[in-house]
């Protein structure tokens, strides 16, 4: 794929230029819920999809940019909302910005002395994550969030800190 490009934000779109796609499932993020009877009740009837992420293929050189987007169902395990794994940036000094494109939830923010905020991702509204946050979205609505996000191509995630620290909110009763 060059290098130039304007299509819409939609999967569909995504898809239809190359875009490689990570679907997420409840098995693969259960260790990131509090409440394991709940998992292991709902992991009793299916496996659903918590998320998918539809990333271009093109980056190569450190100074393109990773752009992607994600749709976050609706769902809750427990208390807690449906949820994107969250990672932090191996190079701590790398930002990401999350773009709402339709539905309603949080970006929660995390640094790495465990201090927690949020921020609201939301169709129009940005989400910016500067160097040394880790991130991951949560969707507190009931229709599935759709963003747009993007990133240096230089990132390396790191998922273990971001599993250690892991953004607890809901799970204490928020």
């Amino acid at each position: 794929m060059e290098k130039l490009f304007s299509i819409p934000l939609l999967p569909v779109e995504y898809e239809r230029y190359g875009a490689l796609k990570t679907v997420r499932t409840l098995s693969q993020m259960r260790t990131l819920y509090s409440d394991q009877d709940s998992v292991d009740r709902i992991l009793e009837s299916g496996d659903p999809v918590i998320y998918e992420v539809y990333e271009l293929p093109h980056p190569n050189d450190e100074t393109d940019l990773l752009a992607n987007v994600t749709v976050l169902y609706p769902g809750r395990v427990g208390r807690e909302p449906y949820m994107t794994k969250g990672h932090f940036h191996a190079e701590p000094d790398t930002a990401e910005a999350v773009i709402g494109i339709s539905g309603s939830g949080e970006m929660l923010v995390q640094n790495r002395a465990g201090e927690l905020r949020s921020l609201p991702v939301m169709a129009g509204h940005i989400a910016y994550a500067g160097g040394g946050w880790g991130h991951r979205v949560v969707n507190t609505g009931t229709e599935k969030l759709v963003f747009f996000a993007v990133s240096g191509a230089n990132i390396v995630h790191d998922y273990e800190t971001a599993a250690r620290l892991n953004f607890k909110p809901y799970a204490e009763g928020r």
